[in-house]
């Protein structure tokens, strides 16, 4: 009869096991990105727009890159979702522009992919990935960022001392970061290109 009981509690925590996903590096969900200020700002003069943003988030790969994005970071589902909807927000304000639900231009954003990786043997770089869809007026555009540890706009250098944790973050960050300026670029020569 105990042997029985055994067998039975062991499959049952198997298959509860199994059950529960497990984020990659142990993130937790809810966790604190910086949104880091632009580098070189442009001035869209106090323009309001309504913006619109969706998650179409599927699949392993983005456009700029052969690195895999993982899909089992703390970035899946709402927080990864809120983070890039908030960092869009703060980018447009930070540019001197406003976020209006009621104005008349629409910006228009698909998020495609968020994620970061970890990647090497001996010595591993830390990458950060973003890609999303753009489009306001006659603007449509795909931007995508995959950003290493050591790049040039990168928060951190290729020997920069942080835990995994932290330098996820940063890279993160810090590729959204690029991909959004360039967008906020494109925006104001749009709208100049318009005027």
């Amino acid at each position: 009869m105990n042997r029985y009981f055994l067998i039975l509690l062991c499959l049952l925590l198997l298959s509860c096991s199994s059950a529960v996903k497990t984020l990659k590096y142990g993130y937790l969900p809810g966790s604190n990105y910086q949104y880091y200020s632009p580098l070189d700002p442009v001035d869209l003069q106090g323009h309001p727009y309504r913006l619109v943003i969706s998650d179409g988030r599927s699949g392993n790969s983005i456009s700029c890159s052969s690195i895999t994005v993982p899909r089992d970071t703390e970035l899946e589902g709402a927080a990864g979702y809120d983070f890039f909807s908030n960092y869009t927000r703060a980018m447009i304000e930070a540019n001197n522009g406003v976020v209006d639900s009621m104005a008349m231009d629409i910006i228009e954003i698909q998020l495609r992919a968020l994620s970061g990786n970890l990647k090497g043997f001996v010595y591993g770089h830390i990458w950060g990935m973003v890609e999303f869809d753009a489009r306001v007026g006659q603007l449509r555009k795909t931007y995508c960022s995959a950003m290493r540890d050591g790049d040039k706009d990168a928060p951190l250098g290729a020997f920069s001392a942080d835990t995994r944790k932290g330098a996820f973050r940063k890279l993160v960050s810090g590729s959204a970061r690029r991909a959004l300026e360039e967008f906020i670029h494109d925006l104001i020569n749009h709208e100049r290109g318009t005027q």
